[in-house]
């Protein structure tokens, strides 16, 4: 134990203890060695859309929010300690979200939201099994889909239509394990299908929501247009959230999706697919199919396309999972194309512009006129995002 002068003359005169100063040390060494395994990361979100004011039909996620304006989307903070290589490694994350964004969530268990939500909170853990199996366990984003909450991990600034239909957080546990090279295996269970942190089922509080993803990287020795094919899929299959609204029947979310490698240089693409399978045996099921590719010019500057097509059932069961498309019963036919360019002009700040435009019938039972109508929109939107 190093003590200082002061400290030393202080214990001498019986003001301070040396037990005590042992003790003052050791948590301050604590604190540090805690301090200096926590990175605080985060960023900034701000945008603007225009449109042609048709966004209030139901739409992606939140397209009515900011018609025609200036928006702060919101504010995103995060606390984690990466997990180690060791055997028995731990870690965690907590993330917050604040701004207008963070209401949308659906975290919070009155389902309401608020101006600061929790994005998630889990603990990290790895357990000796052959390979190591590792473990998460708090609240967590969801297995299934190509994009997710934040606005600083989607090549766009809008979010897509199949968004809108997946479930994005649980609360339980998920594990996952590499089989072998290239091969991952996941396999959750969580409290119900919702976004509502600590979620419950209603009466069928015993029942519990599985989750199980699988993703395979093929082997470069296949040659040039296998090797190296990145395939996927996730399934969330259980009992919907009635803390916001949901009567805990159950619902099945699928999710694929499909890279292969291109012959162009510095040219990507993906082929995704969700679908929803409804707990009401009246309600149709969701089929949304995208297509998304990407184009570097350089290191600065990125063109990004993203087309879908489907059909939407929306949320008759209440559940609150289709936040963004409720105002509607159904999108048949639906068509919608993104086009965006990614540009880096300053550091540490992603800066894009894209233009989308969106098509579908809307249900003729929601019009009560027994007329299915068209409804279409064109929307130009920019968007800068500061990460720290």
């Amino acid at each position: 134990m190093k003590m200082n002068k002061w400290t030393m003359g202080l214990a001498a005169a019986g003001i301070v203890s040396l037990s005590s100063v042992a003790q003052a040390q050791d948590a301050a060494a604590g604190a540090e060695a805690l301090a200096a395994s926590t990175t605080l990361s985060g960023y900034v979100s701000t945008g603007y859309h225009y449109g042609n004011g048709q966004q209030t039909e139901g739409n992606y996620f939140r397209a009515a929010d900011t018609q025609n304006a200036f928006s702060l989307d919101v504010v995103d903070l995060k606390l984690s300690s990466a997990q180690g290589d060791g055997a028995m490694a731990t870690g965690y994350t907590v993330e917050l979200w604040m701004g207008p964004a963070a209401s949308n969530i659906g975290t919070q268990d009155s389902g309401t939201g608020g101006t600061v939500e929790l994005m998630q909170a889990n603990i990290d853990l790895r357990l000796d099994v052959g390979n190591g199996i590792d473990l998460k366990v708090g609240q967590f984003g969801t297995i299934v889909g190509n994009e997710v909450y934040n606005y600083n991990e989607n090549t766009f600034y809008t979010h897509s239509w199949g968004f809108a239909v997946e479930p994005t957080h649980h609360t339980g546990i998920l594990a996952s394990y590499d089989l072998a090279a290239g091969l991952t295996v996941g396999l959750g269970l969580a409290n119900t299908t919702g976004n509502a942190t600590n979620g419950s089922s209603g009466g069928n509080g015993t029942s519990k929501t599985w989750l199980a993803s699988v993703s395979y990287t093929l082997p470069d020795s296949l040659g040039t247009y296998l090797g190296g094919s990145e395939l996927y899929y996730g399934v969330v299959s259980g009992p919907t959230d009635s803390s916001t609204g949901g009567n805990g029947q159950d619902t099945e979310y699928h999710y694929a999706s499909i890279s292969t490698p291109l012959p162009i240089a510095n040219l990507s693409h993906k082929l995704v697919w969700d679908h929803v399978e409804y707990g009401h045996a009246t309600q149709a099921d969701s089929n949304v199919f995208g297509y998304h590719l990407s184009y570097a010019l350089n290191a600065d500057t990125t063109i990004n396309a993203r087309a879908e097509i489907g059909n939407i059932n929306a949320d008759l069961d209440g559940d609150g999972t289709l936040q963004s498309v409720d105002s509607f019963e159904n999108a048949d036919d639906l068509q919608s194309l993104t086009l965006g360019v990614n540009h880096k002009i300053w550091e540490n700040v992603i800066s894009r512009i894209e233009w989308r435009h969106d098509q579908h019938n809307s249900d003729a039972a929601q019009q009560g006129d027994g007329v299915s109508r068209g409804q279409s929109q064109d929307t130009i939107a920019l968007n800068l995002i500061y990460s720290f």
